[in-house]
């Protein structure tokens, strides 16, 4: 403080030199004094940091973000139900099954007529004289073996099971008539007709109408479907009749008429049984034969004709 004091009355003294040229007054004490005190007081004042040298600021590190890191999302934890009672399976509501209206099969009064139905029915709807083979599928199979000369079908047995062979079409109600010759055979060798099969190309199924070569007649329904080995019913069991011409090379006109559930047989225009069934109501028909006493028995069919909704 002294020093600075000092140095303040030098530049005093200095100015007052530059007054050689023009003198100017001394100035008393007081003045000197409030002059010092003036510039005194425009001086920094000392603080106690003063001899502390200044520290570099830090750097400013800007905040960093930090990331969230995903999480595993935690399922829900299922409520099992208490196990006091055992929880209760959703049923579905069964749909009520529809069941088929069985249709009654209507049976039709009549009286077979004794009479040969071919003298009053009028000309037949159909006729097959044989004397092509395009409405018979030809060859062998494992049951029999068919083919036609001189406007004759040839049939025969391989087997002593019956074997058959289908034509067209599919009839309901209907008189068919088949006339057949035997040639060599024995006792139970047979032959006939098939009708109302309901598959033409699956044909396990129908009414069997027979002759045996020692003069026997039938009526069998044919249900391959029923159990291991299929079903044959019979509904006018193997019955001698005198209608019936037996023995081998005979010639024998075999007839049946289905109406509804009726199925009535006829024997060289005779009338020898009738039964009533309703389970093949209608479907195809075609030639059988059966080779049951006679290695390869032969059967020749010369005449296949039906009428349709014949009159009873």
């Amino acid at each position: 403080m002294k020093k600075m004091i000092a140095a303040l009355f030098a530049l005093f003294l200095l100015a007052g030199c530059g007054g050689l040229f023009q003198p100017m007054p001394t100035p008393d004490e007081d003045t000197i004094a409030t002059q010092v005190a003036a510039i005194l007081t425009t001086m920094p004042t000392a603080t106690e940091d003063a001899g502390l040298q200044p520290t570099q600021p830090l750097p400013t590190i800007p905040p960093t973000e930090t990331p969230l890191l995903p999480t595993e999302t935690t399922e829900p934890t299922q409520v099992q139900p208490s196990p006091t009672e055992p929880p209760v399976q959703p049923t579905e509501t069964p749909l009520p099954t529809p069941t088929a209206t069985l249709q009654p099969t209507a049976t039709i009064a009549f009286t077979p007529s004794p009479n040969d139905p071919v003298a009053r029915l009028g000309p037949a709807s159909w006729t097959d004289n044989m004397d092509k083979d395009n409405n018979w599928p030809m060859g062998s199979d494992k049951f029999t073996e068919i083919s036609f000369s001189d406007g004759v079908m040839f049939l025969t047995g391989l087997t002593t099971t019956d074997g058959w062979r289908l034509t067209w079409p599919e009839l309901t109600n209907f008189y068919l008539e088949m006339t057949f010759q035997t040639g060599n055979c024995n006792t139970n060798d047979r032959y006939g007709m098939i009708v109302r099969v309901p598959e033409s190309r699956n044909p396990n199924r129908g009414y069997l109408a027979g002759l045996t070569c020692d003069g026997k007649v039938s009526l069998r329904r044919w249900d391959a479907t029923v159990g291991a080995k299929g079903e044959m019913f019979n509904l006018i069991p193997w019955t001698a009749k005198s209608a019936v011409k037996a023995g081998a090379n005979q010639t024998n006109r075999l007839g049946l008429m289905a109406i509804g559930d009726r199925l009535i047989l006829y024997v060289n225009g005779e009338l020898v049984g009738e039964a009533r069934d309703n389970t093949f109501s209608k479907g195809y028909f075609g030639v059988f034969v059966g080779a049951r006493d006679t290695e390869k028995f032969t059967i020749k069919v010369d005449q296949v004709r039906y009428w349709e909704n014949p009159t009873p």
